[in-house]
């Protein structure tokens, strides 16, 4: 994918960035962005990069003149003017961000790519929705924000629970990291406990956010503004009714089911739920300092379950309990968001009731019918205008758009996925503000790649800043997707590494292949670990000149996949989006798919272990019998 602004004019000659060009600003993130594509002397060179505050009315007919347009009201909208020096413009500090990295994207060793460039966003939010990382994956947290900054996402949401040190309730900290001890005990516990252990319905169970641990108040503070540094509008979810183990594995008292061991659910009925609620979200708010809260409300099922909850109606305890906390945020200056699932009367073609439906649970053991799930729908009807919707049935069925703009109520597509989204550029116009995707999984590079979240991120960068996205195919939109990714991953290792491998010696080792084996697909969220003793299928054993030898993992998922995987898709027979093969999914970014003599092929970058010895040779070993390893190439970098 060309990451190229909407609008560009291309210079009859190339001019270069390099050490003498001075760079007037006094932002250090786009000092840091533009140091990086610097070269150290060519001519011509440019003299001055200037950040400008605001877009003259000159400006403006320029680019109207140029491109025969009319401009954007959008104040993300940026302007490059590469005629005098280069001028970057825009109404605001995050279009000037969206100028640098334009500025940076469009420059290849020094060379500038643009005379004059112009581009805007079609939604106002372009968001990701993360957990917190666990102490040891808090660098990979930052290399994810500065991939969202880098493909123009301007809002994070992170899910906080347990995963943040509580100073006036410690033991909810102690409570979730032995709860998520027990939970992450092994692959799919959770999912044990959560549909084959019980006779009601429980939440899925987020166990994996902070790693099963928690941060302190200062290191999320410092997340926090590693965001808001690189634009990002930071929104806390704070799971509240529904979701809330983390705040009864110590407070079982508050519970609104008492015979469940592992209670997620809070009774709304009990004012003390309500002082430990505050206690916690007033935390959140000090260390967040956030203009915005999503408090969950989502897979609300033990409903009117305790004697005082009995006596309300579902809606009526459903909206109450917003309503109170909305009443709180609003007292800090904090707009509410939740997940808006149970306000709709849905139903999925495949499998029934579901979201504000009434319905029953059946048992798990027998398969009769054991636990009402009351309809809670008809609060939409008297719910508060000014909380916005996280709409994730998009996919089930596309006419509940319609439910909450019948309401009059603001949704942002939630649990967002792109390539599987279809009338894209209809259904925006509409709900105007735009979506957010989501990983329901460790913060981990491996498991944002397997479960598809980082093609989502690329792929959806056109979506949101491309109007003629829809005049392109899906095949087109894929595969520069696909070329994207491995760029964004491999571009500056290759860049560094070229020309230097010689006699056998080389820093990387490129490595085309593919496989007949085939393990089905699943998504690493909700529990679901990486488990290697089934996906490591193999590795290349090296042998080095002195007899030293090395391995390189071949991982089912991770850098290989089925030969015959398909590329297509097709619209779902049961909801309204559409379906891929995420077998070739979830080897992206760490591999380019190909295709070779019709069968799929992964290529993907290892480094050399010892790019100091001579190789002389390399050998597959697969892991075990009944399948073939194929190999296409190797190649020396």
């Amino acid at each position: 994918m060309s990451i190229r602004p909407q609008y560009c004019k291309v210079p009859p000659e190339k001019r270069f960035l390099t050490s003498k060009t001075r760079i007037k600003t006094e932002n250090p993130i786009f000092i840091d962005i533009l140091k990086k594509v610097l070269v150290e002397d060519n001519d011509p060179f440019v003299p001055e990069v200037r950040f400008n505050k605001g877009i003259p009315s000159c400006i403006r007919d320029k680019v109207c003149s140029e491109f025969g347009i009319d401009f954007s009201e959008s104040d993300e909208a940026f302007v490059i003017d590469a005629e005098d020096g280069i001028n970057i413009y825009s109404e605001s500090e995050r279009g000037l961000l969206y100028g640098c990295i334009t500025l940076a994207q469009l420059t290849e060793k020094g060379a500038v790519d643009c005379v004059l460039a112009y581009d805007y966003p079609l939604v106002p939010v372009r968001g990701i929705k993360i957990y917190l990382p666990a102490p040891d994956d808090i660098d990979f947290f930052k290399q994810l924000i500065e991939m969202a900054c880098y493909y123009k996402y301007n809002t994070v949401m992170i899910e906080v629970g347990g995963a943040m040190e509580y100073k006036r309730h410690p033991e909810i900290n102690e409570g979730w990291v032995e709860y998520s001890r027990f939970m992450n005990e092994y692959s799919d516990k959770t999912k044990v406990i959560q549909t084959q252990t019980f006779d009601w319905k429980k939440n899925s169970i987020h166990t994996e956010n902070g790693g099963g641990l928690y941060l302190s108040q200062e290191t999320v503070r410092e997340l926090v503004a590693y965001c808001k540094e690189r634009m990002m509008n930071v929104i806390p979810e704070m799971p509240s009714l529904s979701h809330c183990d983390y705040l009864l594995t110590r407070h079982p008292e508050l519970a609104e089911r008492q015979d469940d061991p592992y209670p997620d659910t809070y009774c709304p009925s009990n004012p003390d739920t309500y002082k430990l609620l505050f206690d916690v979200l007033e935390e959140v708010i000090e260390v967040f300092e956030p203009t915005e809260m999503n408090i969950g409300h989502d897979e609300f099922y033990s409903i009117g379950v305790c004697e005082k909850c009995r006596e309300k109606s579902a809606p009526e305890i459903f909206v109450d309990d917003v309503l109170k906390i909305k009443e709180f945020l609003d007292k800090h200056g904090v707009k509410t968001i939740i997940w808006g699932e149970k306000l709709l009367n849905a139903y999925h073609r495949g499998y029934g009731p579901c979201g504000g439906a009434e319905y029953y649970y059946k048992s798990p053991k027998t398969g009769e019918p054991t636990h009402k799930i009351p309809a809670t729908y008809t609060a939409i009807e008297f719910f508060p205008k000014d909380v916005k919707i996280l709409n994730w049935y998009w996919s089930i069925d596309k006419d509940y758009d319609e439910v909450y703009l019948k309401h009059d109520l603001e949704f942002i597509y939630g649990n967002f996925r792109g390539p599987e989204f279809p009338d894209w550029n209809k259904r925006i116009v509409r709900s105007r503000l735009g979506a957010i995707m989501s990983n329901w999984s460790a913060l981990k590079e491996d498991n944002l790649q397997r479960n598809g979240f980082l093609y989502n991120l690329v792929y959806s960068y056109r979506m949101f800043w491309d109007k003629e996205f829809e005049n392109r195919t899906y095949e087109q939109l894929r595969d520069e997707a696909f070329r994207e990714l491995f760029r964004y991953k491999y571009g500056k290792a290759l860049d560094e590494a070229a020309g230097k491998a010689a006699a056998g010696k080389a820093d990387l080792i490129e490595i085309t292949h593919t496989t007949d084996k085939r393990i089905e697909y699943r998504s690493f969220v909700d529990g679901t670990f990486i488990d290697m003793d089934i996906y490591k299928i193999g590795e290349y054993v090296i042998s080095y000149e002195d007899g030293t030898k090395a391995s390189i993992d071949i991982v089912y998922g991770g850098n290989i996949t089925n030969q015959d995987v398909c590329w297509d898709r097709k619209l779902s027979d049961t909801m309204d989006k559409y379906d891929l093969d995420y077998l070739l999914i979830e080897v992206t970014y760490n591999t380019l798919p190909v295709k070779i003599k019709g069968k799929t092929y992964c290529k993907f970058i290892a480094k050399n272990p010892y790019p100091d010895k001579t190789i002389t040779g390399i050998e597959i070993k697969p892991s075990k019998t009944g399948y073939s390893i194929y190999l296409d190439s190797i190649r020396f970098i």
